[in-house]
């Protein structure tokens, strides 16, 4: 899906993987700072088409194939809120959300206005931003100076080692580690400011929308305690994943987050 660009938006570029036939509602996947919807693309699309769900994966405005990359810098989460609600016009229906990271805290800026059938957020920002998650990472300055290199520079400072350790847990294939560098890129410093403060969410869930908030135990973003925090604010359910780093839609373990998820839907749909 291309949704073209207007006189004040972006073009958005969309993966599509759709089941042979749809049986259950649309997902939309949204992906965090530093990537991109390939991330969905891997694993997690092809696993829940299978199961009868069309499936979406936005790239957000100045991310992967989408347009905006000139105007990355001055990117907001509302920016970001506008690009989901383009896609679910397009999609015509509202879909189930499913958000990591980043993409978790545009879903509850999303839900503040509109309402969606449920929403999943997966190692989300929490809802009271990051500087929780700054001051965890600031007790180790050496990593904490690393992480911040990363995220200014974005592919030029992606060591293999350094991104294993920050994203990933358990054995994780070298290709897949690889494939994360050489897909990492800038993310938006407007963004960033956003989960501060001026973007964090002001409503929590007013529509009572069906939620599910999973961590990861071995997270070095966003602790299990910071996740457990979010998932009371919205009146969600929450799962902690064992041996479960940050990424975890792609993690050695990545068919345990799906199966979850793909359970608690047939839960509470």
């Amino acid at each position: 899906m291309n949704i073209e660009s207007s006189a004040e938006n972006p073009a958005l570029d969309v993966i599509e993987r759709h089941p042979n036939k749809a049986t259950r509602k649309p997902i939309l996947f949204i992906h965090g700072a530093n990537m991109s919807a390939w991330c969905w693309d891997e694993y997690f699309m092809p696993f829940f088409a299978d199961l009868g769900h069309p499936t979406y994966a936005i790239n957000l405005r100045g991310h992967g194939k989408s347009g905006g990359s000139a105007m990355l810098a001055s990117n907001s989460i509302a920016d970001y809120v506008n690009d989901i609600q383009r896609v679910i016009d397009e999609i015509g229906e509202p879909p189930i959300l499913i958000g990591h990271s980043l993409g978790g805290l545009i879903i509850q800026k999303y839900i503040e206005k509109e309402t969606v059938p449920a929403c999943i957020l997966m190692a989300s920002v929490p809802v009271d931003g990051l500087i929780p998650s700054i001051i965890d990472l600031a007790l180790n300055p050496t990593f904490y100076m690393q992480m911040n290199l990363g995220e200014l520079i974005g592919t030029w400072f992606s060591p293999v080692d350094l991104t294993r350790k920050s994203i990933f847990a358990g054995h994780v294939n070298d290709d897949v580690v690889i494939r994360y560098c050489a897909e990492m890129q800038q993310g938006s410093p407007k963004a960033l400011l956003d989960t501060l403060w001026l973007g964090l969410p002001t409503y929590k869930n007013p529509f009572e929308i069906p939620m599910l908030a999973l961590s990861a135990d071995e997270d070095t973003f966003f602790r299990p305690a910071h996740i457990r925090k979010t998932a009371k604010a919205y009146k969600a359910d929450f799962i902690n994943m064992k041996k479960m780093g940050h990424t975890m839609m792609i993690d050695a373990h990545w068919r345990e987050s799906a199966e979850n998820i793909q359970h608690w839907l047939e839960k509470n749909l």
